[in-house]
Formats: C-alpha cells, sequence, structure tokens
C-alpha cells in the first residue's frame, strides 16, 4: 500500500507555482494552504492539498484532479452521449461520434471536461486534439485524449491513501 509523504515547504511551493502559472483561479485555495502531501501512484503523483486530493503530476505536467472542483467548473465543457460514458470511463480516447454538443470554445491542446449528458458529471479530463470550430465540423476521429477519468489509478487512491 502506498503512503503519503509531506512535502517540505521550497517543495510545495514549486508544485503551487508551477500550478498557479496555469491554472490562475487555484491560487486562493493552495497559497494558504497548510498541508501538502504527495502519494506516488503508478510513477506519477497525487498531491493532496488540505487533505484533498487536488492536483496530479502526470508525465505530461500537473492537472487538476477530478475533485478540483472549482478548477473542472472553469474548464470548457465536451459533452459526450450515454453510449460514450463506459468507454472515457475505461480510459478510451474522446471519439467525435460520441460527443453530443460542445458548451465552450477552446484551442488544440487545451484541457477540457469530458461532461455525460444525462447527468451533466465530469467524467474525465482531455486534452483537445483539435480546436472546438473544427471539432463541430468533423464527422469522425479522434477529439480528445483521455488524461484522467473516474475509476483511474489516481481516482482509486482519492478515498482510501492516508
Amino acid at each position: 500500500m502506498s503512503t503519503r509523504r509531506r512535502l517540505k515547504d521550497s517543495e510545495a511551493k514549486q508544485v503551487i507555482r508551477e500550478f498557479v502559472e496555469r491554472y490562475a483561479r487555484s491560487e486562493p485555495i493552495l497559497k494558504p494552504a497548510k498541508k501538502f502531501e504527495e502519494l506516488t501512484v503508478e510513477g506519477e503523483s497525487v498531491f493532496f492539498v488540505d487533505e484533498r486530493p487536488l492536483i496530479l503530476r502526470k508525465k505530461t505536467g500537473l492537472l487538476p484532479s477530478l475533485k478540483f472542483d472549482e478548477i473542472i467548473e472553469s474548464l470548457p465543457k465536451i459533452v459526450v452521449d450515454m453510449g460514450a460514458v463506459p468507454h472515457v470511463v475505461n480510459g478510451a480516447q474522446v471519439m467525435r461520434p460520441g460527443i453530443g454538443k460542445l458548451n465552450d470554445p477552446f484551442d488544440k491542446g487545451e484541457l477540457v471536461s469530458i461532461v455525460d449528458e444525462k447527468f451533466g458529471k465530469t467524467i474525465a479530463l482531455g486534452i483537445a486534439e483539435i480546436d472546438s470550430v473544427n471539432m463541430k465540423q468533423m464527422g469522425k476521429g479522434k477529439a480528445a485524449i483521455n488524461a484522467h477519468y473516474v475509476g483511474d489509478a489516481f481516482w482509486a487512491t482519492f478515498g482510501t491513501a492516508k
């Protein structure tokens, strides 16, 4: 079983600085934090901020976790039909035929929230493979890379790791 490691102040400040550069809205939540811990998951990391699993360090960089509601709510949304949901929550890439609508404009390479059409719940975070204007026009193909999803190795640690 994995254990959490408390970060030194200098390590925590570096993670906060790096994360805030990309997600400025996180600053009021991260700056006053008292406790910053890291849990390694399959060679990557989950950072717990005052007991909340908020930040992921993946090979591609820092991402908010699906538990970081304050950031997730601000991301552009790709709404997928219910037929796509089981595939996305099993790690599949987001394909254009499964997309019902795009709620907000976004650019290629931008982090997006993948939301189910029935309940409006975020089920994954993706990296857009194409901008929203061109995504609306395409009929098939990969729309977003699945970066973090409900049920992945990170998700499994959120309620259990101490």
